[in-house]
């Protein structure tokens, strides 16, 4: 059956091929049926998608709610351990404990991020613990190689050489061996800190762990240990100052209780003091100028600045006797201020310069003197084992030494020919003394 539909200006018939009957109408009930059937899809999307939508903003911020309701739980639980449950008119207010909440809950965060393993960490704590090993043993054998040099040369009667500062005996040793000793030991500390760190995050499968937290049992904590406890003491103690200071509403830090005060408290109190203090010099030194009627001078009045005159008095006054020194020896091209008869804070500041170099200048001079000794002592040629470097210098020397060897023959070759038969009186004034030289033996 052919379905045909013809379209005029002025109205619409439908043909039917089998000679059927027209309808005018049909064709706009269609068009209205499939029109309402859009509406209701697109409707229905909509609906659908709303309903995806509010359900998704719903979880979105369960989500979001079930940390608060979490802290809320473990505030609860921690405040009440026996398990008892707080009243209805106990309950905390939302609004009162949100900040604290916040900070609980950042914490929480921080110690589960550090909490936190990491493979990078364990792999490097490995390696540090490795290298702590190979380096802990170097150093080992090398203070007992020096040990055993110090016990042979005192059986000999003599001091054992040395080339670090450090090593240098107990009445030769200086300010550079001193300060290197110090420091020595120093690393010595830091790098035992780390190691025992390092064997700690090992132990706990690549958990970071703190310096401050490095200590175990009856071990004490390392240097860095230290540094880092006063540290986050320090910045606890400014914290915990500064919120009181907000809840007491004080202005000022140092206006909080000595118990309370924390540094910032403590650094802004003596700044005052000290500014107080000069101001009340200051207003006596104004007072006593109008009442006498003239100038008077700072060092006058105990305080801070007059404190501060006396000390430029004394080193202007040391500086004008050594000028008026200096007049009175026209023969001298220079005094120094060490060397004046009246020394001020200069000269007793150049004296102790000049004692301190010259400590180092004897130190060094000794640790020169002790360096050749343990080059003569410790040549690669000479030594059991051979090694690269004294093949190398045995070759060296043996190319070096040989033409003064050949000079040397051929010089005495030259004077054995060059030589002359004795005479008679010196063939016999030699016979008798090796005559005498018998006789006496």
């Amino acid at each position: 059956m052919k379905i045909m539909i013809v379209m005029s200006n002025s109205k619409s018939r439908t043909c039917f091929g089998d000679g059927g009957s027209y309808s005018s109408t049909l064709l706009p009930i269609l068009l209205i049926i499939m029109y309402a059937k859009m509406i209701a899809d697109v409707s229905s999307f909509q609906i659908e998608s709303y309903s995806f939508s509010k359900r998704s903003v719903r979880d979105k911020i369960l989500r979001n709610r079930r940390p608060i309701i979490y802290t809320r739980l473990f505030l609860i639980d921690e405040d009440f351990p026996n398990g008892n449950k707080l009243s209805s008119s106990d309950q905390p207010d939302v609004s009162t404990n949100s900040r604290e909440q916040q900070h609980r809950q950042k914490r929480q965060d921080g110690d589960l991020l550090r909490l936190e393993k990491n493979s990078s960490l364990l792999r490097l704590a490995k390696l540090s613990l490795q290298d702590y090993e190979w380096r802990n043993g170097f150093f080992k054998n090398r203070e007992a190689d020096r040990r055993v040099e110090e016990s042979l040369a005192r059986m000999m009667g003599d001091e054992a050489s040395y080339v670090r500062p450090m090593d240098a005996n107990e009445k030769y040793i200086g300010p550079l061996g001193l300060w290197e000793k110090s420091s020595v030991e120093w690393l010595q500390q830091v790098i035992d800190e780390e190691a025992r760190r390092a064997r700690e995050i090992v132990r706990l499968g690549g958990i970071l762990v703190r310096p401050m937290d490095a200590s175990g049992g009856d071990e004490q904590l390392g240097p860095l240990g230290i540094i880092e406890r006063r540290v986050v003491d320090f910045l606890e103690s400014i914290r915990r100052s500064e919120r009181e200071r907000s809840n007491l509403k004080v202005l000022r830090p140092k206006d909080l209780e000595a118990s309370k005060r924390g540094p910032l408290g403590e650094a802004e109190l003596r700044a005052s003091e000290a500014i107080r203090e000069i101001l009340n010099s200051e207003r006596i030194r104004m007072e006593q100028s109008r009442i006498r009627d003239g100038i008077v001078r700072p060092i006058d009045i105990p305080g801070p600045l007059g404190d501060l005159e006396m000390a430029v008095l004394e080193v202007v006054s040391a500086e004008e006797q050594r000028t008026i020194e200096s007049e009175e020896n026209p023969d001298s091209i220079l005094i120094r201020p060490m060397n004046a008869k009246t020394k001020g804070p200069l000269g007793e500041l150049e004296e102790q310069a000049v004692e301190a170099v010259k400590r180092l200048t004897e130190e060094e001079k000794m640790r020169l003197r002790n360096i050749q000794k343990f080059l003569d002592e410790n040549r690669p040629m000479q030594q059991v084992n051979p090694s690269a470097i004294g093949m190398v210098e045995r070759f060296v020397v043996g190319i070096v030494r040989a033409p003064i060897f050949l000079f040397q023959i051929l010089s005495r070759v030259r004077d054995l020919l060059e030589s002359e038969q004795l005479d008679d009186i010196d063939a016999t004034i030699l016979k008798e003394k090796q005559a005498r030289s018998n006789g006496k033996k």
